[in-house]
């Protein structure tokens, strides 16, 4: 919760700035090199194209996110439902989402090739239940959950088991699995029926 808090504002803060910097960058075409012009319109435009998803957690989180993805040359791919997830906590919301994209961005940052180099999310409905699938490269796993591929690994992979409990807090089912050069994680939860 107060990661998202500060996170928050800080988007806050960069909304204002990303304004401040539109109406700058038109008064400043004389002073700046064409590639200097260039450089600050991909920012701009990046974060212009943050797709409203339904739920400001998930638009705080894809807005940071995708500024990442940019500076790491990762393609962000994602189809989001979010308003299917106004039953979730917003820290659980943040937790879930903040550690699988994370995830999958330090995973796909060590492919060479730049056209592997994607992370592709899913939120819908299915059948009475939210859907969320995450795609990405592959990793190692032990014990039905990916192996981190920091140094000391005393101190990480803590994000997938944060992920599992965030699932089972909501009654749901998560599977994490590789195949032809593919981490795929697939999460079910199911949508509480309304109070009458």
């Amino acid at each position: 919760k107060q990661q998202y808090d500060i996170t928050k504002k800080n988007m806050e803060m960069f909304d204002i700035k990303m304004h401040d910097v539109k109406h700058m960058l038109l008064g400043m075409r004389n002073i700046l090199t064409p590639e200097q012009i260039a450089e600050i319109e991909k920012v701009v435009t990046i974060y212009d194209s943050t797709v409203k998803s339904g739920n400001e957690v998930l638009d705080v989180i894809f807005t940071e996110k995708s500024l990442q993805c940019e500076q790491k040359d990762i393609s962000f791919e994602r189809i989001v439902d979010g308003s299917l997830l106004r039953f979730m906590h917003v820290s659980d919301v943040y937790s879930l989402f903040g550690n699988a994209i994370d995830n999958a961005i330090e995973a796909v940052s060590k492919v060479d090739k730049r056209e592997k180099r994607t992370v592709s999310l899913m939120v819908r409905e299915s059948r009475g239940m939210v859907y969320i699938g995450l795609e990405n490269g592959t990793i190692e796993f032990e014990d039905g959950l990916p192996v981190t591929t920091k140094q000391d690994k005393r101190f990480h992979g803590f994000g997938t088991k944060s992920i599992r409990n965030v699932v089972e807090k909501y009654g749901g089912t998560m599977v994490i699995n590789a195949s032809d050069n593919i981490f795929r994680l697939n999460i079910l939860l199911p949508v509480p029926k309304a109070k009458v």
